[in-house]
Protein backbone atom coordinates (compact mmCIF):
# COMPACT_ATOMS: atom_id res chain seq x y z
CA UNK A 1 0.00 0.00 0.00
CA UNK A 2 1.43 2.98 -0.92
CA UNK A 3 1.49 6.68 1.48
CA UNK A 4 -1.19 7.97 -0.23
CA UNK A 5 -3.47 5.56 0.34
CA UNK A 6 -2.53 4.79 4.01
CA UNK A 7 -3.01 8.25 4.60
CA UNK A 8 -6.49 8.70 2.85
CA UNK A 9 -7.78 5.37 4.85
CA UNK A 10 -6.07 7.37 7.88
CA UNK A 11 -7.74 10.45 7.27
CA UNK A 12 -11.11 8.38 7.01
CA UNK A 13 -10.59 6.62 10.39
CA UNK A 14 -9.74 9.32 12.21
CA UNK A 15 -12.92 11.36 11.09
CA UNK A 16 -15.01 8.59 12.25
CA UNK A 17 -12.88 8.99 15.52
CA UNK A 18 -13.64 12.73 14.97
CA UNK A 19 -17.69 12.53 15.41
CA UNK A 20 -17.31 9.95 18.48
CA UNK A 21 -14.78 12.59 20.44
CA UNK A 22 -17.52 15.35 19.52
CA UNK A 23 -20.68 12.85 20.47
CA UNK A 24 -19.26 12.55 23.95
CA UNK A 25 -18.34 16.34 24.65
CA UNK A 26 -14.38 15.91 24.55
CA UNK A 27 -14.26 18.77 22.56
CA UNK A 28 -10.48 19.95 23.23
CA UNK A 29 -9.49 17.01 22.10
CA UNK A 30 -12.09 17.00 19.31
CA UNK A 31 -10.52 20.03 18.18
CA UNK A 32 -7.20 18.37 18.51
CA UNK A 33 -7.91 15.71 16.31
CA UNK A 34 -9.49 17.99 14.01
CA UNK A 35 -6.19 20.24 13.58
CA UNK A 36 -4.16 16.56 13.29
CA UNK A 37 -7.14 15.32 10.55
CA UNK A 38 -6.32 18.82 8.39
CA UNK A 39 -2.24 18.80 8.81
CA UNK A 40 -2.86 15.88 7.41
CA UNK A 41 -5.05 15.99 4.89
CA UNK A 42 -2.67 19.13 3.82
CA UNK A 43 0.42 16.93 3.73
CA UNK A 44 -0.97 14.21 1.29
CA UNK A 45 -2.76 16.76 -0.72
CA UNK A 46 -6.22 15.03 0.16
CA UNK A 47 -9.25 17.09 -0.27
CA UNK A 48 -11.29 17.03 3.01
CA UNK A 49 -15.19 17.22 3.57
CA UNK A 50 -15.91 19.65 6.59
CA UNK A 51 -17.72 18.01 9.52
CA UNK A 52 -21.48 19.71 9.85
CA UNK A 53 -21.11 18.70 13.92
CA UNK A 54 -20.74 22.16 15.16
Amino acid sequence: MDKIAIAKSLAKDLEGRLRTMEEIGALVSAAHLDAAIDSLCRTFDIPRTISDTE
